[in-house]
C-alpha cells in the first residue's frame, strides 16, 4: 500500500525519457539501497553505544517505606524515606572503550563504502534496463519489417496460385516462412513490453511505463583505454567493495584488541547525594569515591572473544584476497571485450554503411522495375542498425562497469523521501 501511495504521488516519466532522466530519477527508494543505508544507520548506532561507555551516568533514586518501632523503644514516626541522586562516570577502562568506539567507527565506514557500491550497481542496473528497452525496439521495427516482406510475397503467391502459375506447395513453402516471421515478430513485441517494464520497476514506477526514449548520444572518442596493469591498480586501489572489507578488516583487528582488554582494570567514579525522614547514624548526605575494578577470572569468556575476534581478521584477509582476484579477473575481462567491441564497432559501421548503399541501389532498381529486393533490402539495414547499436550500447555499458570497479562512476545526487541529499562516499 505504502509503495502504490508512493508511485501515484511521484510526478509522471518525461515523455521521452532519456538516459540522463532516468538516471537522475532512479532514487535510493530501491530495496538494495534502503538495505544498505539501514545498514549505515545500524553501524553509526553501534559507534554511539560504543562511545557511550565512557558518558556520565545519572539516576534518581526514591524509597519509601514505613517501620514499626519495637514497642518499648522511643523513636520518630513511622516513616522511613529516602531520595537521592546517583551520578557515576566511567573515568578511564585502559584502551578497551577506545578500541570498541576504533571499530564501531571504522565499521560505519565499511557500510558507507558498500552503499556507495549499491548505489552504483543501482546506476548499472538502469543503464542496463534502459538500453535494454531501445534494442528490443530495434528488434521490433526489423522483425514487422521482415513480416511484411513475408507476408507480401506470401499474398503475391496466392494470386498467382489463383490464376494456376504455382502450385499451393510454394505457397506453403511461403506460408511457413512467412508463420515463423510473424512468431518473431510476435516476441519482440512482448519483449518490448518486458523490458519497458523492468525499467519502470528500476525506476520505482512500476505503474508508470514509460512510451517512449530518447536513444543517448554516445561518443567514445575521449575516452583511451590504458594497459590492463594500470586499469587493474587503479580498480584495487579505488575499488568501494574493496575499500568497506579493508575497513571490515581493520574493525575486526580493533575487535581483538577490545576482547583482550576484557579482562584490564576499570576505573570510575562516583557521586551520591541523599535526604532522609529518619536520621541514622549511618546515613551520608553525600558521599563522593573512586571505584577500580580489576576482574582476573570469567570463566575463559575473555579467550573465546579473543578467538571470535581473531576469525573475523582471518576472514576479512581471506575476502579481500578473494576480491582482489575477482576485480583483477573483471578488469581484465573488461579490457579484452572493450578491445574487442572497438573492432565489432568498425565492422559494424561499416556494414551499416554498404547496406545504406545497396538500399538505394535497390530502391532505385525498384523504381525502374527491374528487381524486387527492396523489402529485404530495408529489413537488412534495420538489422544491421541494431548490430550497430548493439555493439554502441554495450560499449557505453562496459565503461560504466570499468568505471565502478575503478570506484569512478559517479551517479546522479540522490535524493531520499526526506529530501536530503546523499553523498556517494564516506
Amino acid at each position: 500500500m505504502l509503495a502504490a501511495a508512493r508511485c501515484l504521488a511521484l510526478e509522471p516519466l518525461p515523455d521521452p525519457l532519456t538516459l540522463e532522466a532516468a538516471l537522475r530519477l532512479a532514487h535510493d527508494a530501491e530495496p538494495d539501497l534502503l538495505a544498505a543505508e539501514a545498514a549505515v544507520r545500524e553501524a553509526e548506532a553501534e559507534r554511539d553505544r560504543a562511545a557511550s561507555r565512557l558518558g556520565l551516568s545519572a539516576q534518581a533514586e526514591l524509597r519509601l517505606r514505613w517501620v514499626q518501632n519495637p514497642l518499648k523503644t522511643p523513636g520518630p514516626g513511622h516513616e522511613d524515606h529516602r531520595a537521592g541522586l546517583l551520578v557515576s562516570k566511567t573515568l578511564y577502562d585502559f584502551g578497551r572503550t577506545e578500541a570498541s568506539i576504533l571499530a564501531a567507527g571504522t565499521d560505519v565506514e565499511a557500510r558507507r563504502w558498500l552503499l556507495a557500491e549499491a548505489r552504483q550497481r543501482q546506476v548499472l542496473r538502469v543503464m542496463q534496463a534502459f538500453f535494454d528497452v531501445l534494442l528490443a525496439d530495434m528488434a521490433f521495427y526489423r522483425d514487422n519489417e521482415d513480416m511484411s516482406v513475408k507476408y507480401v510475397r506470401l499474398d503475391r503467391l496466392r494470386d498467382r496460385r489463383a490464376l494456376g502459375q504455382v502450385s499451393d506447395l510454394e505457397v506453403l513453402e511461403q506460408e511457413a516462412v512467412y508463420q515463423e516471421s510473424r512468431r518473431r515478430w510476435y516476441q519482440s513485441q512482448q519483449r518490448q513490453r518486458l523490458t519497458r517494464t523492468r525499467l519502470a520497476e528500476r525506476l520505482g514506477r512500476p505503474r508508470d511505463v514509460p512510451a517512449n526514449l530518447e536513444p543517448p548520444r554516445l561518443d567514445f572518442s575521449s575516452r583511451t583505454l590504458d594497459e590492463v596493469e594500470v586499469l587493474q591498480r587503479q580498480a584495487l586501489e579505488g575499488n568501494f567493495r574493496l575499500r568497506a572489507l579493508r575497513a571490515r578488516l581493520e574493525a575486526a583487528e580493533a575487535r581483538v584488541a577490545e576482547a583482550r582488554r576484557q579482562l584490564g582494570p576499570r576505573l570510575r567514579g562516583e557521586a551520591e547525594a541523599y535526604q532522609y525522614t529518619r536520621i541514622r547514624g549511618s546515613a551520608d548526605e553525600w558521599r563522593v569515591g573512586l571505584v577500580l575494578e580489576y576482574p582476573f577470572l570469567d570463566g575463559g569468556r575473555t579467550d573465546a572473544e579473543v578467538a571470535r575476534a581473531q576469525a573475523e581478521v582471518f576472514g576479512a584477509q581471506a575476502e579481500i584476497a578473494r576480491l582482489e582476484r575477482e576485480i583483477r579477473l573483471a578488469v581484465l575481462d573488461l579490457w579484452l571485450e572493450l578491445d574487442a567491441l572497438r573492432v565489432r564497432r568498425d565492422e559494424a559501421r561499416t556494414e551499416v554503411d554498404y547496406r545504406e548503399l545497396y538500399l538505394d541501389r535497390s530502391r532505385a532498381l525498384y523504381e525502374m522495375e527491374v528487381r524486387t529486393d527492396l523489402g529485404d533490402a530495408m529489413t537488412r539495414i534495420t538489422d544491421a542498425q541494431l548490430k550497430a547499436m548493439e555493439v554502441d550500447l554495450r560499449t557505453a555499458l562496459a565503461w560504466a562497469e570499468l568505471d565502478a570497479l575503478r570506484g569512478t562512476l559517479r551517479p546522479p545526487l540522490a535524493v531520499s523521501a526526506r529530501g536530503m541529499a546523499k553523498e556517494n562516499v564516506p
